[in-house]
């Protein structure tokens, strides 16, 4: 009974081997039988596995380079754009600084400043010859200290005036925070040695003296230290401006040109004196226009002016009345003028610049801020023009 329930094959011995007989192998197994392949059969199936295995391996070299390829070209492409885009920015930023660098200069102010040190570095001039090399080489110099000592002024009134100016002037750059405090730091440093190195070049003690009058002016105007910060008073603001726009800009360039550059002896002209006298209530009147649209940032800081004193609508019939003043005398002393064409260009272009700020006054609203700010823009525009009449008075 047990027989018939065991397997067929184990019935059999267990034995498994394999033997080359006459170039077969046989294989021999208790329950299969026994099987005769050819060697030749078994070399043809391994040599084409082999060849397959190759087709593949190349197939996928060849894929796998492709795609390397386009990986390497992709990243090529992506390093371009990265590049490029940092290229973007960088030149962004780089417009962004100018353009920021810019308002911080205050250009209509800068402007003004320029051609009033050129329209007095112009009056010494008594002939044609006295355009020399020389002459264009000490004109360089004044309008390069000029600029660089009016940049020295903007910085400390924009370094001490940072809550003012986020209140009046939000598009200058410490108040908009595009410039930093340090910002402002370095570019005050640079231009004071930039600002030594012309006076040194120079050799000129008049340029010395408008150095030291423009620094000593906008540190004390604006510094918050004691005994300083003029602003504070409108007197005390109106009288430094005016001095120094005397003792640091029309005498020692005029003196500069005319000694140092021209090598004639130090003499006070007419014409001097004439744009001298003038520009001085040219600049009380401006000094009282430019403080009426920024007057709630200065009350707000304790700062007074006369707007604050006695009213927008008050300080600017103040600031019109000493601006028509000013014509009045220029007509007067263009009437006095050697020149036979400066008489009548002197008399009536001061009468027309009247006309045409009186009729300009009867629509300014000084109780509007960018009414007022208007008029100021365009009283530094009459100033350049006033710089030009001065020059047919001699």
């Amino acid at each position: 009974m047990e027989a018939l329930l065991k397997p067929a094959c184990s019935t059999f011995p267990l034995r498994k081997y394999s033997t080359h007989e006459r170039g077969y192998l046989r294989t021999d197994s208790p329950c299969i039988t026994s099987r005769k392949m050819p060697v030749s059969y078994l070399n043809d199936v391994h040599r084409k596995w082999n060849i397959k295995q190759k087709f593949q391996l190349s197939a996928l070299e060849n894929h796998n380079q492709g795609y390397v390829e386009k990986l390497s070209h992709d990243k090529y492409m992506l390093e371009n754009e990265l590049s490029s885009s940092k290229h973007e920015d960088g030149y962004s930023i780089l417009l962004k600084k100018l353009n920021a660098f810019y308002h911080f200069c205050r250009p209509y102010n800068l402007v003004g400043i320029v051609i009033g040190i050129f329209s007095v570095s112009v009056l010494p001039i008594q002939s044609i010859a006295d355009l020399s090399p020389t002459y264009f080489m000490g004109l360089v110099q004044t309008l390069a200290l000029g600029t660089l000592t009016h940049i020295y002024v903007m910085a400390m009134n924009q370094l001490f005036d940072i809550e003012i100016d986020k209140v009046n002037k939000q598009y200058l750059p410490l108040a908009s925070g595009e410039f930093s405090s340090r910002d402002i730091v370095v570019i005050a440093l640079l231009v004071t040695i930039l600002s030594i190195g012309v006076v040194f070049m120079s050799k000129s003690p008049a340029l010395l003296c408008a150095l030291v009058v423009g620094y000593l002016y906008g540190t004390a105007y604006s510094a918050e230290i004691p005994f300083l910060r003029w602003k504070r008073r409108p007197l005390l603001a109106i009288t430094s401006t005016v001095l120094t726009f005397v003792l640091g800009i029309q005498i020692p360039y005029f003196i500069h040109i005319q000694k140092y550059v021209l090598g004639r002896p130090n003499l006070i002209t007419k014409s001097l004196i004439f744009q001298t006298t003038v520009m001085c209530l040219h600049c009380i009147s401006g000094m009282i226009f430019k403080d009426i649209p920024d007057t709630d940032g200065d009350r707000d800081n304790g700062i007074e002016t006369l707007s604050i004193r006695f009213g927008r609508e008050r300080a600017f019939a103040i600031g019109l009345n000493i601006l028509f003043a000013q014509f009045g005398l220029a007509m007067v002393l263009g009437a006095s003028s050697s020149l036979w064409f400066g008489k009548p260009i002197t008399v009536f272009g001061h009468l027309t610049l009247a006309l045409v700020v009186w009729n300009r006054s009867r629509h300014t609203d000084p109780t509007d801020n960018s009414s007022a700010q208007s008029f100021h823009m365009f009283f530094w525009k009459l100033a350049s023009i006033e710089f030009l009449l001065t020059q047919f008075v001699r």
